[in-house]
């Protein structure tokens, strides 16, 4: 397995600093968002938080990267106890929904579907609604496995923003991109220019 480059990893230290700083903004507005559409806020809150991992899976494309973000983000909550810190347990809660994430990225990493993207961080999402819901919360079987109905749904629509920041991320920054056909699109683009 090839190490991660320099700049690959500067990126998933960016990736899991915008998960954590943004807890502050996103949890309290979920709550107001949620209560109001009768949604359970930390599966709405999942479409954002599981898009940082996601997004850092599409730029390095190796096993491990969703896992490093999300160890980055835990620890970083449980030193400073910042918003969303469940001691010891944040750990689990941060790193639990990166490994699914991982595992479900490989089957579909080089596949071009692109809504194949939204099965990792939804499968991911599903799992952090679990773990909190289960060890944290300590919610009933029932509604706990109600509420991973659009945990699925909210983590794939995170997948899907995911997948959009990373197109435009590649506009701007080409050598990041490791889909087969924007590596053909490059390619026949300086073929072109060379032409002429």
């Amino acid at each position: 397995m090839k190490r991660w480059t320099t700049l690959e990893a500067v990126f998933l230290v960016l990736m899991a600093a915008c998960g954590v700083a943004l807890k502050p903004i996103v949890g309290p507005l979920t709550k107001l968002v949620g209560s109001a559409l009768f949604i359970p806020s930390g599966a709405l809150a999942g479409a954002i938080y599981m898009m940082w991992p996601m997004l850092a899976l599409l730029v390095v494309r190796r096993f491990g990267a969703a896992i490093f973000v999300g160890l980055l983000e835990g620890v970083i909550v449980l030193i400073t106890g910042f918003y969303g810190s469940h001691g010891f347990l944040s750990i689990i809660t941060y790193v639990g929904p990166c490994v699914v994430m991982d595992l479900a990225f490989l089957p579909i990493q080089n596949s071009r579907l692109k809504w194949s993207r939204f099965f990792p961080p939804a499968w991911a999402n599903v799992t952090g609604v679990l773990l909190v819901g289960a060890f944290i919360m300590r919610i009933p079987t029932i509604p706990l496995l109600l509420g991973c109905i659009p945990a699925f749904i909210l983590g794939g629509f995170g997948g899907l923003l995911a997948l959009w920041l990373y197109q435009l991320f590649i506009q701007v920054f080409p050598q990041f991109d490791k889909d087969e056909e924007g590596r053909e699109a490059r390619g026949k683009r300086l073929e072109a220019r060379s032409d002429r």
